[in-house]
């Protein structure tokens, strides 16, 4: 086992926690099991008011790796930036309070970013989900091992580990802090998502590999009121958009691979929004729930998406002929079927729970 110097740790571990006293104690003692030991544990306690900040504690107490910072109130990006900034080790990862690691994962990640001399280490993770009204889903969003020899050839292959999935989430993944501070990557305050951080080092990044398998996994619940919906669609717009301005950047604007690919997601995703509207378990009335639909398939964007992406999910495929002819009854009616008959979520798209 790599051990523990306290000046210099070779991984930083960023995690951000909320009222998690169910969760909490498993995310830490899954890294304090880790078979490599040169880490440190930065976790910044985003004002919780039950027995979370105990926990942490008591935990901080017996383990000198670990640190616990009091923020108050305030959001997860925040948080985020704050132990980004007291962060000390050459890599860092992002780790979820309601997630844990297999014993092996830190040691597999930090190998392959030592040997490869590489930015950015990608990891599998597997995702279980509960919603509202009884429904459920589990994934698991893993590729073959692969590196990447030129930038080239990791952004050209790239459109396959968004369509998984894998490419936006930033827990699970290594980050070479020079490609950090290169980038100028910062958790974006106010989206609600980690995305923003990885898309800019996306933008900057040389060194890519995929390990194979999922080492870290993360079971949670999806908040299900209308304001939970809107601020998810809210988010996916403004992701779609920085996602289209990535692979500009990248020249790939016009490669029809990738173009397919973030219209695929954009589409997948806005069905899961109009599910979380229309589906089983829904508490909005029929008017209401016309009313979203409406504002959210009847734009240039959802209507550019409906006419080129090809969804895997059956669900999503059965929605794009309702979508073109913005036929909002019909959306609405389909959705409530295939919530009905199905019995999770229509269409699980991990990168937008993770």
């Amino acid at each position: 086992m790599t051990h523990y110097t306290p000046t210099s740790p070779k991984v930083s571990v960023l995690m951000v926690s909320h009222d998690a006293e169910k969760t909490v104690r498993r995310a830490v003692e899954s890294l304090q099991n880790q078979t490599f030991g040169n880490f440190e544990l930065i976790v910044v306690d985003a004002g919780s008011t039950d027995e979370t900040a105990r926990l942490l504690s008591a935990l901080a107490d017996r383990d000198m790796r670990v640190s616990v910072a009091q923020a108050g109130e305030c959001g997860r990006q925040d948080a985020l930036n704050l132990a980004l900034d007291r962060a000390r080790g050459d890599y860092l990862l992002v780790f979820d309070a309601d997630g844990w690691a297999d014993p092996t994962m830190l040691e597999e990640l930090a190998d392959r970013a030592e040997s490869g001399s590489l930015e950015l280490v990608i990891g599998g993770f597997s995702l279980s989900l509960s919603i509202g009204g009884g429904r459920s889903a589990r994934a698991e969003v893993s590729s073959e091992a692969r590196t990447f020899p030129t930038q080239h050839d990791f952004r050209s292959y790239a459109w396959k580990l968004l369509a998984e999935g894998q490419l936006l989430p930033a827990s699970g993944k290594l980050f070479s802090r020079a490609l950090v501070e290169r980038s100028g990557a910062r958790f974006s305050q106010g989206s609600g998502s980690d995305h923003s951080f990885v898309t800019r080092c996306l933008a900057e990044v040389e060194r890519v590999t995929v390990v194979a398998g999922a080492r870290y996994h993360v079971s949670r619940g999806i908040p299900h009121g209308p304001r939970d919906v809107v601020d998810g669609y809210r988010r996916l717009e403004e992701e779609h958009v920085a996602l289209l301005a990535l692979y500009e950047s990248w020249g790939l604007d016009g490669d029809a691979a990738s173009v397919e690919a973030i219209q695929d997601r954009y589409i997948e995703q806005l069905m899961d929004c109009v599910e979380r509207i229309c589906g089983r378990g829904s508490r909005m009335g029929s008017a209401d729930q016309r009313r979203l639909v409406a504002q959210m398939i009847d734009t240039d964007r959802a209507q550019v998406a409906a006419s080129v992406a090809r969804p895997r999910g059956s669900a999503a495929r059965a929605m794009l002929a309702p979508i073109r002819a913005r036929n909002i009854p019909l959306v609405c009616a389909q959705t409530r079927l295939i919530s009905l008959i199905r019995p999770g979520i229509a269409d699980v798209t991990p990168d937008l729970f993770v």
